[in-house]
């Protein structure tokens, strides 16, 4: 069973993104964790533990980033988000 969320994030600082990301890996056992573009606003959770967004959703508040929940796909199923 693997969950996948792609989250769309908006940072103050750029720096941030790097800690954010090195704190959702300690959050989440094995999960792995990666910006899919070059402006660190597509960041992309994977584990094969479930998780929901309420885990991160105090990491995303310790670095003040706004984000939003583009895509969730859980056990092979894929769940469209439109926000």
């Amino acid at each position: 069973m693997k969950n996948n969320v792609l989250f769309k994030t908006k940072f103050k600082k750029i720096i941030d993104a790097f800690w954010l990301r090195e704190d959702i890996l300690e959050t989440i056992p094995n999960c792995q964790c990666e910006y899919l573009d070059n402006n660190f606003r597509l960041l992309s959770v994977s584990s094969e533990t479930l998780f929901s967004e309420n885990e991160l959703k105090p990491v995303f508040e310790l670095y003040k980033t706004e984000f939003s929940i583009v895509e969730r796909n859980i056990s092979g199923g894929r769940l469209h988000i439109i926000s």
